[in-house]
């Protein structure tokens, strides 16, 4: 007499297969017949419904944020300092970019890597949630170019200008523009 386990086992194994793991077959998949390897099958592209396009995502109201850039009184360092005035938790995604000021118009430094995480040995956060009222401080802006925030072998001074931090809603539908701050030569 089979034991108690043994029954549930053999039940797992049909059940699992749904009777179709005889073992592999030679004969090709064909995709006009739908007959192969998987035995007789119908094509899921000719008896599906077309799917409706996805709702659209309500991005929620813009965060109320304050994004400024606080230069130390000796050297090049930065401050980031991101707070929120609003009334409402600020999701906030952890990549902050740089413009310079080039006449009229600010353009984007891309040569700069700069994240939102509390020190440069923290992982960085898929997105950040920031409380009302709450104050954000990562790691400092170095005022190099490259891995700009920590310990960076080969950056280079980034050239003297007018600067800005620029961060996104988690959900990149809002942009929050931060205060204009001065890189000085050295």
């Amino acid at each position: 007499m089979p034991s108690r386990l043994s029954v549930v086992l053999l039940c797992l194994c049909v059940a699992g297969c749904g009777g179709g793991c005889g073992g592999a077959s030679d004969t090709p998949d064909d995709p006009v017949s739908g007959r192969g390897a998987g035995g007789d099958r119908a094509s899921s592209t000719e008896e599906s419904p077309p799917e409706d396009p996805p709702e659209p995502v309500d991005p929620g109201p813009p965060p109320v944020l304050r994004v400024a850039g606080v230069p130390a009184e000796h050297g090049r360092e930065v401050a980031i300092r991101v707070e929120n005035r609003g009334d409402a938790e600020a999701e906030i995604s952890p990549e902050v970019a740089l413009q310079v000021r080039d006449g009229d118009a600010w353009s984007d430094v891309d040569e700069v890597d700069l994240r939102l995480r509390y020190s440069c040995e923290d992982e960085v956060p898929e997105c950040v949630t920031l409380a009302p009222g709450g104050t954000y401080l990562p790691p400092p802006w170095l005022g190099v170019l490259g891995d700009a925030q920590c310990a960076c072998e080969r950056c280079v001074a980034a050239p003297a200008g007018e600067y800005r931090f620029v961060v996104r809603s988690c959900s990149r539908a809002h942009v929050v523009e931060g205060e204009r701050f001065r890189i000085d030569a050295d």
